[in-house]
């Protein structure tokens, strides 16, 4: 059995960590203020991107997932069979699903009858999207303004996925 050397106390007070880190947040203040570093030898350029907004718009990446959405069939109904497939897997624990029932041409078929996302409380990690069997949930609009006046207006419902 291998026996752990003893931590010396320098280590252990964190000295050349904290060090480290304040050169590293200093170097960032100097470069964003002035666009180089005072006092070295070469000269670090760097532009900082800042936009006007709201005049200017801040380009949007591909890879934005933005707001959840539901996929409709063709008669407008959702694509969503209650499957609970999406509330399981999310790590935020913030998808609300309760199911009923439907009966069309002596079929009977199981329909969310209420679906709520907190968005106040999802993480945006898109696991939803994949767990999702029957592709009903997506996550592609390109709205990236979610402003509200209350927490409890991030709560969106079924009506509102569908729009």
């Amino acid at each position: 059995m291998l026996k752990k050397k003893p931590t010396p106390n320098w280590v252990r007070l964190y000295l050349p960590e904290l060090l480290r880190g304040f050169y590293i947040t200093s170097k960032h203040f100097w470069i964003n203020l002035l666009g180089f570093i005072p006092g070295l030898d070469r000269v670090i350029k760097k532009e900082v991107v800042t936009y006007q907004w709201p005049e200017v718009e801040r380009p949007i990446s591909d890879r934005w997932r933005g707001k959840h959405r539901h996929n409709r069939r063709e008669d407008g109904s959702t694509k969503c069979v209650a499957c609970y497939c999406c509330s399981t897997v999310c790590p935020a624990q913030c998808i609300t699903i309760e199911a009923g029932e439907t009966r069309e041409d002596a079929v009977t078929e199981k329909v969310p009858t209420r679906f709520d996302i907190n968005l106040f409380e999802c993480v945006y990690c898109g696991m939803c999207v994949e767990a999702c069997p029957c592709d009903a949930i997506y996550m592609d609009t390109k709205e990236m303004r979610m402003c509200e006046y209350t927490p409890d207006k991030f709560v969106i419902g079924l009506k509102e996925l569908l729009k």
